[in-house]
């Protein structure tokens, strides 16, 4: 019976282990005067359906990625600023940059990538160093 007990927690701990391994696409940008970061899953990515500007409308309206955010949040905040941007090295994959202001926070803005699929990712408002 001990035996099944240490090789249960192996397996949770290595199943742990190759989750966190997982690579992510990172997205680094300047998004009005914050800079900001967010991880995306290859799951996610792939998840994500392509898109070409010249071609179609996007798969995702802005009403859309707007309603994701709310559900996403579940607090009221208002919408500051939009925009939409590709995934850095993947042509075809596009997402929305989403910033919330929001006085009940800790913050005074939140900032979301929304994928053409709705899913929805906070991302990390990096903070300003001293001049």
């Amino acid at each position: 019976m001990k035996y099944y007990r240490c090789l249960l927690i192996t397996i949770l701990v290595l199943s742990a282990n190759a989750h966190a391994s997982e690579p992510k696409i990172e997205i680094i940008e300047q998004f009005d005067n914050l800079r900001m970061v967010a991880f995306i899953s290859m799951e996610e990515l792939h998840g994500n359906p392509e898109w070409d500007p010249n071609i179609s409308e996007p798969p995702l309206t802005v009403s859309g990625a707007i309603q994701a955010v709310k559900a996403f949040t579940k607090v009221s905040g208002s919408i500051n600023e939009i925009e939409i941007r590709q995934v850095p090295r993947h042509k075809k994959k596009w997402h929305y940059l989403i910033k919330i202001t929001n006085h009940s926070m800790k913050s005074k803005y939140s900032i979301y990538v929304v994928l053409m699929n709705g899913t929805v990712i906070p991302a990390i408002i990096q903070p300003q160093g001293y001049k």
